[in-house]
């Protein structure tokens, strides 16, 4: 081994403590642009390769799209859950079109760029359609008949502010779904759609996607596993794929075994779950099996899913360990 890439999942901390990570409070516009020039020098600081504009402006992955756009209501929102570990939480009601987003995804993009360092390059994460739209309570019916339907509209919604956001530089895009682990018998027509949007942007760049087992209040809440998802990856046009890696109660590496991928894995080797800092040496541990599968110049060193919810302190110390790793081994 001779030095790895590394990269964050995308969600990073507020620097003050919150109480509830899951619905956190807004920010007006000065806010969120401030948060984002200090979340994008913080990331640089630690010397990761790739950062994001932090996302901690959020309210959390879902919310923050759903109270930007005309047809959705978060008046009267029902409790839903989802998965089999309990996990539940207030859904907004689609009650028109969806239309006129104003998620100033393009806007956050660039001020993110602008305050990080030349040589660090900055992703653009973007909640995926199908995560917005299991999200989503559908009282629509006529305008979105069924699920399918609705998904596809949150792509829709979501391809202007990334394509205004590629005209102004951005040369990489990953997509977040996890929802795919929740709810497997739709990731296939999920996937499709997600195909749909990617190859509707106007220029070729970069396409991620982190499929993950959910991370609410640092929690796994679905147990899908990778191999069972198969087809839906096969179905995505990406260059990268991010994936849990170390806490697994499987072996997810048999993925490659069925499927032919040709880009790159982003290994999830830090437990962003966990206080406890990792070692370079169990790092070097959880990278070994992946070299049978990839080469090391195919590799990219992150967590296994976003540090929102983990208190700043533990964050630094986590990531600091995994620049280290991928420097030294």
């Amino acid at each position: 081994m001779s030095g790895f890439r590394n990269t964050v999942v995308g969600s990073y901390p507020r620097p003050e403590k919150l109480e509830d990570t899951m619905k956190r409070p807004v920010m007006n516009r000065e806010e969120v642009e401030d948060y984002i020039k200090w979340a994008a020098n913080d990331q640089a600081k630690l010397g990761l390769d790739t950062i994001t504009d932090g996302e901690g402006y959020r309210e959390n992955m879902y919310y923050f799209y759903q109270k930007r756009i005309d047809g959705i209501t978060f008046e009267d929102m029902p409790k839903v859950s989802f998965g089999t570990a309990g996990f539940g939480i207030e859904c907004p009601r689609v009650i028109g079109e969806l239309k006129n987003p104003r998620f100033d995804t393009a806007r956050n993009w660039k001020i993110a760029r602008d305050a990080a360092p030349a040589d660090v390059e900055v992703k653009l994460t973007v909640t995926g359609p199908h995560v917005l739209y299991r999200f989503s309570v559908n009282e629509r019916k006529d305008l979105y008949p069924d699920a399918q339907a609705l998904c596809r509209a949150w792509a829709n919604v979501l391809r202007d502010e990334i394509s205004e956001a590629i005209a102004l530089g951005c040369e990489h895009v990953q997509f977040d779904e996890p929802m795919w682990t929740e709810s497997p018998e739709e990731s296939v027509w999920a996937a499709e759609i997600l195909a749909e949007l990617i190859e509707s942007l106007p220029t070729k760049v970069r396409i991620g996607l982190h499929v993950c087992g959910g991370n609410p209040r640092r929690k796994r809440v679905y147990f899908t596993k990778y191999t069972d998802l198969v087809e839906a990856f096969k179905r995505v046009p990406i260059d990268e794929v991010m994936l849990e890696h170390c806490t697994l109660s499987y072996n997810m590496l048999e993925l490659f075994d069925i499927w032919d991928f040709k880009g790159d894995l982003a290994i999830g080797v830090i437990d962003q779950r966990s206080d406890e800092l990792e070692s370079v040496e169990e790092i070097r541990a959880r990278i070994k099996p992946a070299l049978d599968y990839f080469p090391a110049n195919r590799l990219i060193l992150t967590s296994e899913c976003g540090f929102g919810h983990v208190p700043i302190e533990i964050t630094h110390a986590k990531l600091k360990r995994l620049v280290e790793a991928s420097k030294a081994l």
